[in-house]
């Protein structure tokens, strides 16, 4: 694993982080670094003690796009047969909340990044772009997909088509952006937003994610069906019943990590 590029650290009971560490070159995706990244989501999926992952990066930029010297080396032929584009999907993929900082470039493959992500708190010095196209090619990371879904077709292909930047205030606006925060405010704010979904019970968590981002693909009515599924699941869990009796005993609920049990298949129905 290559330590230097991505690190993983435990400040509070509850959540991780997961620190890119490239500044020399602005954070830059090499496939060292995806890779990295991707063997630290794999292990904290089955860590059970983690509920929440934050995601930031050192330096002044969260992550400035891909390595262009690295793609310039690799051919087509290359690229298909090493699923180069695919090296960032474990993160699309992480069943557990993501909450990410960003200040500075999320630029290219860093804005895709930040696509994945649940939650974004954005510095107010961030700028967002996808410049792919000045660069005579296409993103292959998901962005062409996620971003339309994130903040609609019209405003995604002005970005997509021209590679002009937005500022955080614009991003927000249009719903790639969660909260703004002052720079200088970003890692604190956010280390308490973690610290504090960390207190929540893990698996309806997970729950709640699954219900909002698989059903954002489906027909309104599947949508709900698997709402209703999961929700249906969720009053078997030990932890409804803690939440509902603290909540009616006036004291702190005690909730559980992320589960060993399985979280159900979806609906065969929907």
């Amino acid at each position: 694993m290559s330590a230097d590029f991505v690190r993983c650290e435990y400040p509070q009971a509850g959540y991780a982080e997961l620190v890119i560490d490239r500044p020399a070159a602005r954070n830059a995706l090499c496939r060292a670094l995806t890779d990295a990244l991707a063997e630290h989501l794999a292990r904290l999926a089955g860590e059970p003690q983690v509920r929440v992952v934050l995601l930031r990066a050192e330096g002044e930029h969260f992550a400035a796009g891909a390595d262009i010297r690295e793609m310039l080396g690799i051919s087509a032929e290359a690229a298909v047969a090493s699923d180069f584009a695919g090296c960032c999907t474990a993160l699309g993929e992480f069943p557990k909340p993501l909450l990410a900082l960003v200040q500075g470039f999320a630029l290219g493959g860093g804005c895709e990044l930040v696509e994945m992500c649940d939650v974004v708190l954005a510095a107010d010095d961030a700028v967002f772009a996808h410049p792919e196209i000045r660069l005579g090619t296409m993103p292959g990371a998901g962005g062409t997909q996620r971003l339309p879904r994130l903040i609609g077709m019209a405003k995604a292909l002005d970005l997509l088509l021209s590679g002009r930047r937005m500022d955080a205030r614009e991003a927000e606006r249009c719903g790639l952006v969660s909260r703004i925060v002052p720079r200088q405010r970003l890692l604190d704010e956010g280390r308490a937003l973690a610290a504090e979904l960390a207190t929540l019970s893990g698996e309806v968590l997970m729950l709640i994610k699954r219900a909002a981002r698989d059903g954002a693909s489906l027909p309104l009515a599947a949508g709900l069906r698997l709402e209703r599924q999961l929700f249906h699941h969720s009053l078997a869990l030990a932890d409804r019943e803690e939440g509902m009796r603290a909540f009616l005993d006036k004291r702190p609920a005690h909730f559980n990590a992320c589960p060993a049990a399985v979280i159900p298949d979806q609906p065969t129905d929907i």
